[in-house]
């Protein structure tokens, strides 16, 4: 790609964690394309280069805007369930022309700030992190989705399905026709996982990550 006047980007690369223990590794490719698909339709005009799949199970996009981030993010978990992934989200520049076809050919800190965020998931466990310029501007952010991570490695899928459709403003009365359970089943998923204080969490870093973004 030519290079550009940098503009400011969040970049997330995904990573599916023991993908070499993975059974019938074809199909769940063809599953995984199919969720990053979804996701990339989903996120809409938010996202500047849509999620694409780059080498092995690891993949890749870059938003313009954060809103409907952690939704994506949770449906792509709910989708390739009971496998599970990690996800780096980097705050930056891209210092290289966006590619609305396909994220690939694309460079600058954004992307070496969410490179440096999966390689440290790799080695401290975990599910979400988040790298910007300044480590101590989002060490508290880190801190909670580490915490939330010890749970929600251990959530079904039905509860993750939840948690996205809450994150769209989804009613409990469709969530609960979608995924064939009761009410109760729903509203015991939220109060068993404290979901409204996940939400919050997610809200939060959403407007944190859109003032970085244009602050940076």
């Amino acid at each position: 790609m030519v290079d550009c006047p940098p503009v400011n980007v969040i970049a997330v690369i995904g990573d599916v964690t023991n993908s070499r223990g993975i059974a019938r590794r074809e199909a769940f490719q063809r599953k995984l394309a199919t969720s990053l698909q979804t996701a990339s339709t989903a996120a809409g005009s938010a996202l500047a280069s849509p999620y694409t799949i780059t080498l092995g199970d690891e993949f890749q996009a870059v938003y313009r805007r954060p809103e409907t981030l952690w939704a994506e993010l949770i449906e792509v978990l709910a989708e390739i369930h009971p496998v599970q992934a990690r996800f780096a989200i980097g705050v930056g520049e891209l210092t290289t022309r966006i590619n609305p076809e396909q994220a690939l050919g694309m460079d600058g800190p954004a992307f070496h700030r969410a490179r440096d965020g999966i390689e440290r998931l790799k080695e401290q466990g975990g599910t979400f992190m988040i790298v910007g310029d300044d480590p101590a501007e989002w060490a508290l952010a880190n801190h909670a989705l580490a915490l939330w991570s010890h749970s929600l490695q251990k959530w079904s899928r039905n509860r993750l399905q939840i948690l996205a459709g809450l994150l769209r403003d989804r009613p409990v009365r469709e969530l609960e026709t979608e995924l064939s359970i009761s009410r109760v089943a729903v509203y015991k998923n939220i109060h068993a996982a404290a979901l409204d204080d996940v939400i919050g969490i997610c809200h939060e870093l959403s407007r944190a990550l859109d003032r970085t973004r244009k602050d940076a």
